[in-house]
């Protein structure tokens, strides 16, 4: 019996492994320019809801006020509880999300190919309904829902029960804390869990094609939001919530970043 030799062994493998497909990487020119439209649509935003809350858009009488004193750099005072400070609660979430979106999918249009533009439009309904809306809704209605049990405690009502509950886990330092902690963590894996799976639906409705995008560190960034939703649950009128709310344009900037960043599968 004789043995062939395999000649070709070396060359196969080479073959294989130069025929691997390259990972296309984004330039720093559409870095930077989507960066920075997807900040552009969120100071856009900020500058909508401001204007809303009553804050001067006039830029004389912005450049008159100490940089402290601009809207988004508001946050409780415990000596001065009733000063004018800029609340992000959903509506304003959801807008600040929505010009987060719509910069990022702009600047991958005018700075990357036409052939990442599906990609994008699918990211940008992950980023909007997956990361943004549906896990802020999860978190919003349970806390408005706990918030109204909690006031039970101190208000007259037909359900004595529900009263009782209320008055029992309000005067239990333990439960005080961790009730609403439940409620709020539970709800925000909720959300996300189901955004990603709703999102993912309508990617595949629309391209007609299975969507197995999976959770990603980055989509954790615009949670931020339903974080300080958390935070006001536990802790209503403290200041940490709003000291972390002046983060949230940061955190939902990224959003954007990750729409105009999103590129065709090869």
């Amino acid at each position: 019996m004789t043995i062939q030799p395999i000649t070709n062994f070396n060359q196969r493998r080479y073959t294989s492994f130069t025929q691997q497909p390259k990972k296309e990487e984004t330039s720093v020119k559409a870095k930077l320019g989507v960066a920075a439209t997807s900040a552009l649509g969120v100071a856009s935003a900020v500058a909508l809801i401001s204007k809303r809350q009553g804050f001067s858009l006039s830029p004389s009488k912005i450049l008159k006020t100490p940089v402290k004193d601009w809207a988004i750099f508001k946050i409780t005072d415990k000596n001065r509880p009733d000063e004018k400070i800029l609340k992000f609660k959903a509506p304003e979430i959801l807008t600040m999300g929505i010009g987060s979106v719509l910069g990022g999918l702009a600047g991958g249009v005018m700075f990357d190919k036409k052939e990442n533009l599906p990609a994008k439009c699918s990211e940008a309904v992950s980023q909007f309904i997956g990361d943004i809306s549906i896990p802020l809704m999860f978190v919003a209605l349970p806390t408005e829902l706990y918030k109204k049990f909690e006031d039970l405690a101190d208000t007259e009502t037909k359900h004595a029960s529900l009263k009782q509950a209320s008055k029992f886990i309000k005067n239990n330092r333990f439960l005080r804390v961790l009730c609403p902690t439940v409620v709020s963590g539970a709800s925000l894996a909720t959300g996300i869990i189901a955004g990603n799976k709703v999102s993912n639906k309508i990617n595949e409705k629309v391209h007609g094609e299975k969507q197995n995008r999976g959770i990603r560190i980055t989509d954790f960034a615009p949670h931020l939001d339903d974080v300080c939703l958390a935070i006001t649950l536990m802790a209503d009128k403290s200041p940490v919530g709003d000291i972390i709310s002046k983060f949230v344009p940061v955190a939902l900037t990224i959003a954007g970043i990750e729409t105009g960043s999103a590129k065709k599968q090869q």
